[in-house]
């Protein structure tokens, strides 16, 4: 079981003689951390070699702004492979040159990473102020993979961690929370934390940002356009997803699913692909209901669900398990000795699988083992050996 720390009324663990740690501590240690993943990031994000995801963001952006279609043959291996209306968001990128708006992208990568260690005691209280930032350093593998490629996993855990917090918001978060599903599908499942809140009009809000977004979006295409969109795109999905669960680097519930099928002799086939997607939504859906009463660990695997239940899933969307490991960081400083060892696993996961110490070979051969999905499950695993803490659920009439 993983002792639950005991806290202040600031939220971080009392010493022994009624004194907390020093308060700064914190601040400074996120600034040390934001420092160091900043300047990676526009390091990488200066190297026209670097950044290819955002490219093709950027590219979007120009399409839509011309009205030329998203998904083109031509894009080989490097397509759009996000929903039409999440143009509407890049568009902004087309008006910067690609050198300033990698730039840009990776530091608000950055920006909205340490928003998110700044706010997830508003949601979870306990841990330290410094534990985040641990935790952080420990997923520097994955942050460092984000920021690589210019992916979006920084800002739709930025926006996931915001709308969470924003209980007293006008919109209760709903803004944040819509964004974010139109940046990934598997962010819906965030919904069900919303729900199980009770935050009624953060989903209302919600689901107005996405129909906005697809508004404007047959605005500047017409209606037409969006349908024949949205069909390429299902396409596109579907005939690029099972080649990938096949390959060395997913490594998300629906490829660990069919994986087991194959030891059972069942080869993939998009039916069994559909099937494995179906249940990790269902499995996962399920936990975040199950612990919907404390909200720390509801939205810690909420997150999980996010980063785990897409069959795209690869190491890089592991930066969404930061409030999982955050929680992992304040339990092994207490002296569990299985969150030290799974904290200890996911460093070497971190390491390992970062492709700095083994070449791009050893690093495929080691992913093949799907450690991050394994990892996934571990903290799974640690999330309901915990004791829960349960405050009053606020009611429909909050603000939230």
């Amino acid at each position: 079981m993983i002792p639950r720390p005991r806290t202040s009324s600031g939220g971080t663990r009392s010493g022994e003689a009624g004194v907390g740690p020093d308060p700064g501590r914190g601040t400074r240690l996120r600034r040390v951390v934001g420092l160091l993943f900043l300047g990676l990031g526009i390091a990488l994000a200066l190297n026209p070699r670097r950044c290819i995801d955002f490219t093709v963001f950027r590219t979007a952006g120009v399409r839509w702004l011309a009205g030329t279609p998203l998904y083109r043959a031509e894009d080989g291996p490097m397509p759009f492979k996000y929903a039409p209306p999440v143009a509407v968001l890049l568009a902004p990128l087309a008006l910067l040159p690609r050198g300033v708006g990698a730039v840009l992208w990776n530091a608000g990568s950055v920006l909205l990473l340490l928003l998110a260690l700044a706010r997830l005691p508003r949601i979870d209280p306990g841990p330290r102020d410094t534990d985040g930032s641990w935790a952080a350093l420990a997923l520097a593998g994955p942050i460092g993979t984000v920021l690589f490629y210019g992916q979006v996993d920084l800002w739709l855990l930025g926006l996931l961690v915001l709308a969470a917090a924003a209980v007293d918001a006008r919109d209760g978060g709903g803004t944040a929370l819509g964004l974010s599903v139109l940046t990934k599908p598997p962010a819906v499942l965030a919904g069900l934390f919303f729900l199980g809140r009770r935050r009624w009009r953060a989903l209302a809000v919600a689901a107005s940002v996405v129909v906005l977004a697809c508004a404007v979006f047959a605005l500047r295409v017409g209606v037409q356009s969006l349908v024949s969109e949205v069909a390429a795109w299902r396409g596109l999905v579907e005939r690029s997803t099972l080649e990938w669960v096949t390959g060395p680097n997913p490594q998300g519930f629906p490829t660990l699913a069919l994986e087991v099928a194959g030891w059972l002799g069942t080869r993939p086939t998009p039916e069994t692909l559909a099937l494995a997607q179906l249940t990790a939504v269902l499995f996962f859906g399920a936990l975040v209901l199950a612990l919907r009463e404390d909200p720390g660990a509801a939205f810690r695997m909420t997150c999980l669900s996010v980063a785990l239940c897409s069959p795209l899933a690869w190491r890089a969307n592991f930066v969404l398990a930061l409030p999982a490991v955050r929680r992992v960081v304040a339990a092994a400083r207490a002296g569990d000795r299985l969150s030290r060892l799974v904290l200890t696993l996911v460093v070497l996961a971190s390491v390992l699988t970062s492709g700095v110490l083994l070449d791009r070979t050893a690093t495929e051969r080691l992913l093949a083992f799907r450690p991050w999905g394994l990892l996934g499950f571990l903290l799974v695993v640690v999330e309901f050996s915990a004791p829960r803490i349960v405050p009053p659920v606020r009611g429909a009439t909050s603000s939230g």
